[in-house]
């Protein structure tokens, strides 16, 4: 017995002695790797390698109304804020603020898709243009509605093949809007005719309308502001007055805006002082191209 109990204590002492050995190898071991400097040295970054900053965007959900997901339709692409206003190269001009009057043109987006909102914009007096795709619910009764108001039909081309924005040029639109690839421009620019309006709606990185347009001699414009992004009406009459500021300092400027009535009624304000101002809401074939 007592033969037993001292080989089960020597078999013991000899595992908890191994133990200990290896405790005390690997904390040795470790040292000896960070003193010799075997672990990569830490790097100084130069801010100008670092990433940009990612750009938040805060998005609000509710549970019921316009903006709950049971309403969820198909993104607005004139929706998002940071494209309020458009980042591109605006040409020089011959334009003198002491003589001449700044032009506004403004674009209704969504006339085909507005319904009733878009009656006001129609029965007013300020000659604007109205955006309407081929593929929206009572595309001829919308179009006559606006031709007979004496306004102007300039056709959503984002989403749309050639022939039917050639189609709807025929039956009267003067213009064309959209924000296009290289490919597309070019395809819609052999079916429209040199007159037809283009405008560049500036809403993509890989937006090739302008510049193709121009090369193919059409008259082109920009879209240089959206001033109703956010559905809010001290934003809209900020951005509208952001509108009149380049209109004052580059002789004119477009103004896309959503059928909408708070965003009508800001655009009537609007449109009173900057006659006060000396700028006038003019149709959009009057812009200079």
């Amino acid at each position: 017995m007592k033969g037993v109990r001292g080989v089960s204590t020597a078999f013991w002492s000899i595992v908890l002695l191994g133990s200990t050995v290896s405790i005390a190898a690997g904390f040795v071991g470790g040292r000896s790797i960070g003193v010799a400097g075997s672990l990569p040295p830490a790097q100084s970054l130069d801010s100008a390698s670092l990433p940009a900053p990612v750009r938040q965007r805060i998005f609000t959900r509710q549970l019921v109304g316009a903006h709950s997901l049971d309403a969820a339709a198909a993104p607005d692409p004139y929706g998002d804020p940071s494209l309020g206003v458009a980042d591109y190269t605006r040409p020089r001009t011959g334009f003198d603020p002491r003589r001449d009057r700044a032009k506004i043109a403004v674009i209704v987006i969504d006339a085909g898709r507005a319904s009733g909102a878009l009656a006001p914009f129609v029965a007013s007096p300020l000659p604007m243009s109205f955006v309407v795709a081929p593929g929206d619910d009572d595309v001829r009764s919308t179009c006559a509605t606006i031709r007979d108001a004496g306004k102007s039909v300039v056709v959503d081309a984002s989403d749309a093949g050639p022939l039917q924005v050639a189609r709807m040029v025929r039956d009267g639109a003067n213009a064309v809007i959209g924000s296009l690839d290289e490919d597309r421009s070019r395809a819609l620019m052999r079916a429209v005719g040199r007159r037809t309006i283009v405008v560049d709606a500036a809403l993509g990185e890989d937006d090739d309308l302008a510049e193709i347009a121009r090369a193919t001699a059409h008259p082109t414009l920009e879209r240089d502001v959206i001033a109703d992004a956010r559905d809010d009406a001290p934003y809209v009459d900020f951005m509208l007055r952001d509108a009149l500021a380049l209109a004052e300092r580059n002789g004119s400027v477009i103004v896309a805006i959503h059928a909408r009535t708070e965003s009508f009624n800001a655009l009537v304000r609007f449109a009173d002082r900057a006659q006060r101002d000396g700028a006038d809401v003019v149709p959009l074939a009057d812009v200079d191209s």
